[in-house]
């Protein structure tokens, strides 16, 4: 059958997603049940996909408030491994963005690993994010696979749901950035095909930059560990300092072993509208 969507409302629906985060990443990390239901029942809002009748993916946020501001805190989303690479994160944020938008909220956020660049391209290419605020070891040490022995670094992601930006994405309409003469900030050299970084720049202020990252960041720690320790290092130092000065993370080009992340210096109205 169809995979289908939908939103959960029922107790019986939220008590599977336990089970489900277990069999997803770890059992021993899922939400209690007590928790996601209290949430379902005080603003929380909770997506499902099914498969006939068994919950294979979902996705869950709560409400926030930063600086004087409500937003929509998306926290986690997550599919079974056989319904992965098929496009359905995508038809699920944009599920989120109108039941957001029906509940009165202009803006959405949610945090990533920018040397992830597989989750750079769902949120900043496929979905029209922007990215203001970097967040250094934002959650301490983990000991898992993707964060152990490494500062847990991540984005925010800032979803704008009634922007000008998210509707041309949402239509696959987006407007390129001009890219001719902007610099990288980042000098880098292939060895036996892991790019290995070798100088940073903090002194450009052109308008746009280009800022090179590896495209697969596991297979650089598991080449090496201490060139990916190096990219770590490096890319919390470029982000915090360009970000600081009032670049915006806007787009993102790829090639076979590079992903170059795209900083404009534009007011905020500008990149929006």
């Amino acid at each position: 059958m169809a995979i289908t969507l939908r939103k959960l409302t029922e107790r019986k629906e939220i008590e599977l997603l336990e089970e489900l985060e277990g069999k997803i990443w770890d059992p021993n990390d899922a939400i209690p049940y007590h928790m996601t239901l209290t949430m379902s029942k005080f603003g929380g809002l909770f997506l499902g996909a099914f498969d006939d009748d068994q919950l294979i993916g979902f996705l869950y946020s709560f409400p926030g408030f930063t600086n004087g501001e409500s937003h929509l805190c998306s926290h986690m989303l997550g599919f079974l491994p056989d319904y992965r690479k098929r496009g359905l994160g995508v038809q699920m944020k944009w599920m989120q963005l109108d039941e957001a938008k029906a509940q009165g909220f202009s803006k959405i956020t949610w945090t990533y690993d920018p040397l992830e660049t597989v989750n750079g391209v769902l949120n900043i290419v496929k979905l029209g994010g922007i990215v203001r605020t970097f967040l250094p070891d934002c959650y301490g040490e983990l000991n898992d696979d993707f964060n152990r022995g490494l500062p847990t670094d991540r984005f925010l992601v800032e979803w704008f749901v009634d922007s000008g930006r998210v509707a041309r994405h949402r239509t696959r309409q987006a407007v390129n950035v001009n890219l001719e003469n902007a610099p990288e900030v980042v000098r880098y050299e292939l060895i036996d095909g892991i790019p290995q970084l070798t100088d940073i720049s903090l002194t450009h202020d052109e308008t746009v930059l280009l800022l090179p990252v590896p495209a697969y960041f596991q297979d650089v720690k598991r080449a090496d560990f201490e060139i990916a320790r190096r990219w770590r290092e490096a890319t919390g130092q470029l982000f915090t300092h360009y970000l600081a000065q009032g670049y915006v993370v806007t787009s993102i080009t790829r090639d076979e072993v590079i992903v170059r992340y795209v900083m404009e210096k534009r007011p905020l109205g500008d990149i929006l509208s």
